[in-house]
């Protein structure tokens, strides 16, 4: 078998990996009770506004959340209290556009029923990002994360440049080793209800 022969063979068998993790790990997050949802999401809260870098950042993007994910309306109230601007994603294509909501935006249904800003509000740049907040089904300390299988955060995530890029997740998504893939992004942190890794 030739040395491309290999590394195809390689990439179909962390593919296939990535895909049974994916859906395991959906299917543990949707058991979470909602009253555990809640309560760690609020510990997830209560060490993301710990941060240096959260503290430092004037422009933070975050996700509306969809079934278990964690709860961020928590995070993004303190944020605007703390006069921040605060950006969600929307889908445009096969890209996320990032456009500024404040805490009377009324959110539409968009791409795969995730909240999204009305296409009116105002756009940011992602260079204009200094913090981003990242969904994931699964992430290790390295800061790789098993999303959805879009891609959509690893086409983003490389023109955040100026910001620190967070994976918020409950303690049981994270994993050892996550299977990379080529085009797969690390993050910089990863902030569950127990824990605050600074990825290496």
């Amino acid at each position: 078998m030739s040395t491309g022969e290999t590394e195809r063979a390689e990439s179909q068998i962390r593919q296939h990996a990535k895909l049974a993790l994916r859906n395991q790990m959906r299917a543990v997050r949707e058991a979470l009770p909602k009253s555990a949802c809640e309560a760690r999401s609020a510990e997830i809260t209560r060490r993301l506004l710990t941060l240096e870098e959260i503290e430092r950042a004037s422009t933070i993007l975050a996700f509306a959340p969809i079934r278990n994910e964690v709860r961020t309306r928590t995070c993004m109230e303190a944020l605007w209290a703390a006069g921040k601007r605060v950006a969600l994603p929307r889908v445009v294509g096969d890209e996320l556009k990032l456009q500024l909501v404040g805490s009377t935006t009324e959110l539409v249904e968009g791409a795969f029923t995730v909240p999204e800003p009305p296409e009116e509000a105002p756009q940011v740049k992602p260079r204009e990002v200094d913090f981003a907040l990242v969904p994931a089904l699964a992430v290790d300390p390295r800061g790789y994360r098993v999303g959805y299988g879009g891609g959509y955060y690893d086409k983003l995530i490389p023109q955040l440049e100026n910001a620190c890029t967070c994976v918020v997740a409950y303690d049981f998504q994270l994993i050892s080793e996550v299977p990379e893939l080529p085009l797969d992004v690390a993050v910089d942190l990863v902030v569950t209800d127990e824990r605050v890794i600074r990825a290496e």
